[in-house]
């Protein structure tokens, strides 16, 4: 092992050790008709569950619904550099945060914008955003 990768596993250690959230990425499959009780479910595939960091991007993006303005707040989520998800991480696939410090984050579920790679990360990042 050489020196930059004695650097690469302790920053990955060092970066994984600040991921005290947990989360959910899913994907939701295309809805199916219960012809039974006339109900619609929506199926959804797990595609990674485990600790994360969410942080703010200090930059919100102005947009416009309709006739309001409304403001776009982007987030960079971390996972574990070594995180394998089940089937690659695509645009809109659905992020949950089901466990974090900051209990007003519990539950929020937010899409999926980017999806970044780089062989001498420290973390996977994943760009999100909530447009509530």
């Amino acid at each position: 092992m050489g020196e930059l990768d004695n650097l690469l596993t302790a920053g990955r250690m060092a970066h994984q050790a600040l991921m005290v959230d947990a989360c959910r990425i899913i994907r939701p499959g295309n809805p199916v008709l219960d012809r039974s009780t006339g109900q619609a479910t929506t199926p959804e595939t797990v595609l990674y569950e485990g600790p994360c960091r969410l942080q703010p991007q200090r930059t919100p993006s102005p947009a416009e619904a309709g006739e309001q303005a409304r403001v776009i707040a982007r987030y960079v989520v971390s996972l574990p550099f070594d995180a394998t998800p089940t089937a690659p991480l695509e645009v809109a696939d659905l992020l949950t945060v089901t466990a974090s410090g900051d209990p007003r984050a519990v539950g929020v579920a937010l899409p999926v914008m980017t999806v970044d790679y780089g062989s001498t990360a420290t973390a996977w990042r994943l760009t999100v955003q909530d447009g509530n």
